[in-house]
């Protein structure tokens, strides 16, 4: 008798604890809606989690088992969303407008998600400025000198302020979730150090979050690519079929270009990229293209269209690159500038920027 009332107890036990890991939300909205239904999914993830809940007189519910904390999206619609950090066993409470989600939301019993409007209400007053700014900016006169540079300068300075918001919230805070909404809005090159102690604070406990296992990957890569290190080799087929290697490029400076016959980008920075090279091949300069193509007669046709006369590679992976993957490259155009010896001595530069540096050093 002893044991059977143990294991009562113990099935008792079980039962309670499983009862309070329930996660709760409860919401109403500001205005009246049409909408009969919203559901919530994962907001990366969606096949992991999907419930939906009715809507009746302004108010919805959901109860549900959550597995472990991750971040959510509850939505009307697919761009009428709002973002939720939520854990096993909160209890979260809105308050919303029924229109835009995202705009405003009142949350409690989720500090995160809390806080993820509250920073964006914060970003959202520096860049309506910054907007303004642009309109200005627009308005002045090209001979006016003086008074665009005032202006870009304000820019500038409310730009300065916007990174320093951020890298104080997101180091205050550097294993919450929340980050994955913010920290990649700084540039990984002037703020490598934060990313990459943001990633060892999330990463041990949410690498099953993409998110985070994506910027696992990019803090990775950029430790690979960092200034001052040689750069990775990169091996694959040219256009006609035989193999190059990155190694067998020769110059006093090589620029690793980054591209696809498919980006619009790309494709107007190119004329940059041909003058570049006509005005300093012969002082040593040498471009790589590297092109995140996957169809082979629309990359040979856009490096004829565009009389791009460098070496050229590509395993035609799109953005499974092989190359693009081992650089960290998220987007293109993207440029690394290597010196004679293979060093990286800068990387991200385009247009006159680029020309600036070439020039610094082989003029």
């Amino acid at each position: 008798m002893k044991s059977f009332a143990g294991l009562v107890l113990i099935l008792s036990f079980v039962v309670s604890v499983n009862a309070q890991v329930k996660t709760k939300i409860n919401g109403t909205f500001n205005t009246p809606t049409t909408a009969t239904t919203i559901t919530l999914e994962n907001f990366l993830t969606p096949g992991e989690l999907s419930v939906s809940a009715d809507i009746k007189n302004g108010h919805f519910s959901f109860e549900f088992d959550c597995k472990r904390e991750d971040i959510f999206k509850l939505k009307i619609a697919d761009k009428n969303y709002v973002a939720l950090v939520i854990k096993p066993g909160d209890i979260i409470s809105l308050k919303l407008n029924p229109d835009a989600l995202g705009i405003n939301p009142e949350i409690s019993g989720s500090e995160q998600s809390k806080r993820i409007y509250d920073i964006e209400n914060q970003l959202g007053i520096i860049k309506k400025s910054q907007d303004s700014l642009n309109t200005v900016y627009s308005t002045i006169s090209q001979t006016d000198v003086s008074r665009k540079k005032q202006v870009e300068d304000h820019y500038n300075l409310l730009e300065m302020q916007k990174n320093t918001m951020l890298f104080n919230i997101i180091s205050s805070n550097k294993g919450d979730l929340v980050n994955m909404f913010f920290v990649e809005r700084l540039n990984i090159d002037h703020y490598y150090t934060l990313y990459a102690a943001v990633d060892s604070a999330v990463y041990p406990k949410y690498s099953y979050n993409p998110a985070v296992a994506g910027l696992h990957s990019k803090v990775n890569s950029n430790k690979v690519t960092a200034v001052g290190s040689k750069a990775p080799e990169i091996k694959l087929a040219t256009p006609e079929g035989d193999t190059m290697s990155l190694y067998d490029i020769k110059g006093k400076m090589i620029v690793i270009d980054f591209w696809a016959s498919w980006c619009r980008p790309c494709r107007m920075e190119n004329p940059n990229m041909t003058s570049l090279y006509a005005d300093y091949h012969a002082k040593g300069l040498e471009i790589f293209g590297v092109s995140l193509d996957k169809d082979k007669a629309a990359w040979i046709k856009a490096i004829a269209d565009d009389k791009l006369i460098w070496e050229h590679v590509s395993d035609l992976k799109y953005w499974q690159s092989e190359a693009a993957k081992l650089y960290g490259v998220g987007s293109i155009p993207s440029m690394f500038v290597l010196d004679g010896e293979y060093k990286i001595i800068a990387k991200n530069l385009r247009g006159e920027q680029l020309r600036a540096f070439v020039a610094s050093r082989l003029n």
